[in-house]
């Protein structure tokens, strides 16, 4: 959303964020923030979603699950975040905004919309969709019940993707996406031209804080075999891993992930929704290791593009990750994708559209 919030700033609108957890880093952009829930941390909601009463279901491979069944699910994925609801809300009304935008997957906007009767859009975050209508489905329903109100009504969303990648109805708008990593001191290695290829390897932020870094492992050991360049950002350096990482293999700090992958070759990650994104609007082919929530989604979609490979990390071998390096169908339709991100419009525009739409003098009646 940083994107579309800084073309709305730079538009001389005001622009608050009602947050918690990891994404009150939106203040490192610039912007105002509200905690809504003090003292949540990632290991927390983890925790919280293990506990919920849909977690059993959550938790099988999405792999193996039918369009059908993913659709099924969809209320259950949204009533996992019912819990902190309320104290967005609560902050929302008091903030009083005169749009609100908000992500899909999380009914505390359209719930503060309807209080204070003002627009709300969502937000997309993906190639898959939360529409609006899941919001009427119990148990998604439940925030709206408990504070009286209904689904606003004629509720648009906002894409992030090209439509050839969107997966269910097309959005209203279709918007480039922009990478935004967070800022950063970048290492000035960075800036070294590499005798050969260099790959630069995530697994986000939450994996390696929930399971460690031993996630890495299949990752490194198929490494060594490849004469490429390996980065892995984790945020930790050489001193955490317990064993001597191979010649070929580094472990560097925090480094925004658009500066790393600006000099990469090539990405192996996990498949999540912005790592995916940023490497297809960088035109950086993939191999993509699904660890679950919509990941394998987002593997799957850009697999079936051509922009990407995909595997299980446990099935990972060296010939997977050479052809990632090798393949030149894989490397032209990468830029193909970031040819068509780049030509949908800017957030800029995006933002003057929804200005002329739902500001408080275009909502009000002519006379």
């Amino acid at each position: 959303m940083v994107p579309l919030a800084w073309a709305f700033r730079l538009a001389g609108h005001e622009v608050t964020f009602v947050a918690a957890g990891d994404a009150l880093a939106v203040r490192e952009a610039g912007f105002l923030a509200l905690d809504a829930v003090p003292g949540l941390t990632t290991a927390r909601m983890v925790a919280d979603f293990k506990e919920g009463p849909a977690a059993e279901r959550l938790q099988q491979p999405l792999e193996s699950v039918s369009q059908e069944e993913l659709e099924r699910i969809k209320p259950l994925v949204v009533a996992m975040w019912d819990g902190y609801v309320d104290g967005h809300v609560r902050l929302a009304e008091r903030l009083r905004p005169d749009l609100v935008v908000y992500d899909p997957i999380f009914t505390a906007g359209p719930v503060a919309a309807a209080k204070l009767g003002v627009p709300c859009v969502a937000h997309g975050i993906g190639v898959g969709g939360f529409e609006p209508s899941v919001f009427d489905e119990a148990p998604a329903n439940g925030a709206f019940l408990r504070h009286g109100v209904s689904v606003p009504k004629g509720i648009e969303t906002i894409g992030v993707v090209p439509p050839n990648l969107e997966i269910g109805p097309r959005p209203r708008w279709s918007m480039r996406y922009v990478p935004y990593n967070a800022g950063g001191l970048l290492p000035e290695w960075l800036l070294d031209e590499s005798d050969r290829p260099r790959v630069a390897v995530t697994l986000g932020t939450v994996v390696p804080e929930t399971h460690g870094l031993g996630e890495f492992t299949p990752i490194i050991e198929a490494a060594e075999s490849v004469d490429a360049e390996f980065v892995i950002a984790t945020g930790s350096d050489e001193t955490a891993w317990s064993t001597p990482l191979p010649p070929n293999v580094r472990v560097t700090g925090w480094v925004p992930l658009g500066a790393l992958l600006r000099g990469s070759s090539a990405a192996i990650h996990h498949g999540g929704a912005g790592t995916t994104l940023t490497c297809s609007a960088l035109g950086v082919p993939q191999l993509i290791l699904p660890n679950g929530a919509d990941r394998h989604i987002n593997a799957q979609t850009l697999s079936a593009r051509g922009s990407a490979l995909t595997t299980l990390i446990g099935d990972l071998e060296v010939p997977l990750i050479e052809r990632l390096l090798t393949d030149e169908a894989l490397r032209a339709t990468a830029l193909e994708v970031r040819a068509e991100i780049e030509a949908l419009p800017t957030p800029a525009e995006i933002a003057t559209e929804l200005t002329a739409l739902y500001t408080p003098d275009a909502l009000r009646p002519a006379v």
